[in-house]
């Protein structure tokens, strides 16, 4: 009788954890994709060169060079999906490279200006490359 005992309180201990577990992934990944960061109500149009594609987890950034109401270079910097997310909508990690010119849309940070969510991305010649955020026409 004491060997069932131990088994059934070894397995109340292994679920106990799993459990465990389980409530914190789900929990951090609820509050990874709060949006209160960013005004939705906020837009941006950003002309410039992109200086960096940033090709990592758990969003793909890309930094543009644009030149602001005072005639001053600033960097943008625009999160986008996952690059899981891009790849299965046809992007690379070289289908941006720094130099090349862009017009983004994006929703802008609250509390940084030159952070924003990427919407959409059109080359030099106006056409549209997808963010993988939103359809673009």
């Amino acid at each position: 009788m004491k060997i069932v005992e131990g088994a059934v309180r070894s397995r109340v201990i292994h679920l106990t954890g799993l459990l465990g577990i389980g409530l914190s992934v789900a929990f951090s990944a609820f509050a990874h994709h709060s949006w209160s960061e960013f005004d939705l109500q906020s837009s941006v149009v950003v002309e410039g060169t992109v200086s960096k594609f940033d090709w990592r987890s758990p969003h793909a950034r890309i930094y543009v060079d644009a030149i602001d109401e005072n005639g001053e270079t600033v960097n943008w910097n625009f999160e986008f999906p996952s690059p899981n997310t891009l790849m299965r909508r046809g992007w690379n990690r070289n289908s941006l490279q720094p130099g090349d010119p862009v017009s983004v849309t994006g929703i802008r940070a609250r509390n940084y200006p030159y952070i924003a969510i990427a919407q959409a991305v059109r080359d030099e010649d106006g056409q549209a490359l997808f963010t993988g955020a939103t359809p673009i026409n």
